[in-house]
């Protein structure tokens, strides 16, 4: 057993801040925690418990990767979301996006898409199915 609940921050970079804020606050509406215009620096907080996005404006960004948890009972609104946001859901394993994809080993219902610095993000559910160790993933 370990002693880590969660994820409770992390950090992506940016090339340019205004556009990622307009992004994670204006589209995806989370909430702007903390903005230090001067760090190149903004905070949102990303639900209950709270979580932290770190967003790092850098002139050479590098791509990274974390995923959004989405209650179970919301699975179905994960693409509808996304949608109307103008944001395009993108294949993943090789399984186009017309339903979240689903990892039987977790398991967990995933829909994954970019941010404008592409970030790959992910809309994530963890399913009260039983794991099923002996497949990796769908399909």
């Amino acid at each position: 057993m370990t002693l880590l609940d969660d994820v409770y921050e992390t950090h992506i970079e940016v090339a340019d801040l205004d556009r990622a804020m307009e992004f994670y606050g204006n589209t995806l509406g989370l909430e702007l925690d903390r903005h230090e215009e001067e760090r190149g620096i903004a905070f949102y907080f990303t639900g209950t418990p709270r979580s932290m996005l770190g967003v790092w404006e850098e002139d050479d960004p590098e791509p990274g990767h974390f995923a959004f948890r989405v209650s179970e009972n919301r699975v179905d609104e994960m693409l509808p979301f996304l949608e109307a946001r103008d944001i395009e859901p993108r294949a993943a394993f090789g399984v186009e996006p017309d339903e979240p994809i689903v990892h039987p080993w977790m398991p967990s219902a995933t829909v994954y898409f970019a941010d404008r610095d592409g970030n790959s993000l992910e809309l994530l559910a963890d399913l009260s199915d039983d794991p099923d160790p002996d497949k990796n993933r769908c399909p």
